[in-house]
């Protein structure tokens, strides 16, 4: 067991199995635009960097597709997507036995804030978070960016009993970024071996792992 007296958590991928929503979502956009496309292929690129970024590089939308893409995207998930999700196994637990202990939790993700909220309120991880961080309406941030917000915020130093617990490499690079310690998470949407190339402090494959590391 590693004592971390602040624990910032990536949100899909990570706390979340949020693959099934997103998925769904990214199929009434493509059949709303009657793009013939293979959405399982691309699903997994999607989370974890901002879903505009990824509907533009990832399947090459110019600009005018990415936005009629984003409305389309957030009107399926706003209304159905963002609850076709699960907790994993064991994090609930995780953050209750965490929370019990006097660490201080904390959520920094690029989803947008408005859907963030209401993702960490339905499935009740809200309870047990001193504060959240997510993209707000119009603004692009690196995670690294988000994750400095949250310090900032709580007024949180860089140090090595801070961590930052991801999924993507979008999340280890910005822990780095900031100067605390890394967890690499291999159940979510990450590619394992680009995350293990970033040397994080730690690395687990399960998220029943996670417990026995943290708690």
């Amino acid at each position: 067991m590693i004592h971390f007296s602040h624990l910032i958590f990536d949100l899909d991928g990570t706390l979340v199995n949020s693959k099934l929503g997103l998925h769904n979502a990214l199929n009434y956009v493509l059949d709303a635009m009657s793009l013939d496309l293979d959405s399982e292929a691309v699903i997994d690129q999607l989370i974890g960097p901002p879903i505009q970024d990824g509907l533009k590089h990832i399947l090459n939308f110019d600009e005018k597709q990415s936005q009629l893409a984003m409305k389309l995207f957030r009107e399926y998930y706003s209304e159905r997507g963002m609850y076709e999700a699960e907790v994993y196994p064991g994090i609930l637990e995780l953050l209750q036995e965490l929370d019990g202990q006097g660490r201080k939790l904390y959520v920094a993700t690029s989803k947008k804030n408005e859907f963030m909220k209401r993702v960490l309120r339905h499935f009740e991880l809200d309870r047990y978070l001193v504060d959240a961080e997510g993209a707000g309406s119009g603004e692009k941030h690196t995670k690294a960016e988000l994750i400095t917000r949250v310090m900032d915020r709580n007024q949180i130093f860089p140090s090595q009993e801070v961590v930052m617990v991801g999924d993507t490499k979008f999340d280890i690079v910005g822990g780095k970024a900031n100067e605390i310690s890394t967890i690499a998470v291999a159940y979510g949407f990450g590619n394992n071996e680009e995350l293990k190339s970033l040397n994080p402090d730690y690395f687990v494959e399960e998220a029943e792992d996670l417990f026995d590391l943290l708690a």
